[in-house]
């Protein structure tokens, strides 16, 4: 689990854009790799980290990584649109484990398939794709850890992109996911 959480941290802190472009590997203009979270905020307080990218944003990124890397700017032209909340839980984890268990509850029913499910005694971890065919519509990353104060995160990346392509992304920017 340790090595798990390196990996996931890395994928956080390694600035919370780094996560975004690692995630943002499955986007693209595809309603059905959006997700609606719950507003955290009254159980929580204003989110720690809040990113909403637009295209026009991740173009911007894709165009500035073009001669650097092309492969990551190729990959940003299938992303739509990114989205993060990070919200500290301050040892009540309540309201972010019950979001964690409607959104599952709900995306299940809309096909989203499931690629990790992390139940430990204080952090649950729980990652799916939508797919069309062999195209990734969405990604949607939440974890809620409550060691310590607790922290809850909620990414979703929407967008259309070849899922063999997140290996090599990650890869160029140094991530680990062999635990994921």
């Amino acid at each position: 689990m340790k090595s798990f959480k390196k990996s996931l941290s890395t994928l956080y802190s390694g600035a919370v854009l780094a996560s975004a472009l690692l995630v943002s590997v499955a986007a693209g203009a595809s309603p059905a790799g959006s997700i609606d979270f719950a507003d955290l905020s009254s159980a929580y307080g204003e989110a720690k980290v809040e990113i909403n990218l637009p295209k026009s944003l991740i173009n911007m990124v894709g165009t500035l990584s073009q001669q650097e890397d092309p492969e990551i700017a190729n990959v940003l032209n299938g992303v739509d649109f990114i989205k993060v909340r990070v919200y500290q839980l301050n040892g009540e984890a309540e309201a972010a484990l019950k979001t964690l268990d409607t959104v599952t509850s709900n995306i299940r029913k809309l096909d989203w398939q499931p690629i990790v499910s992390v139940n430990e005694e204080k952090e649950k971890v729980r990652i799916f794709s939508k797919m069309t065919e062999n195209v990734m519509d969405g990604l949607v990353v939440m974890v809620v850890d409550e060691n310590g104060p607790g922290e809850a995160v909620f990414i979703n990346i929407v967008g259309q992109i070849d899922p063999n392509k997140v290996g090599a992304i990650a890869n160029s920017m140094n991530i680990d996911l062999g635990d994921i």
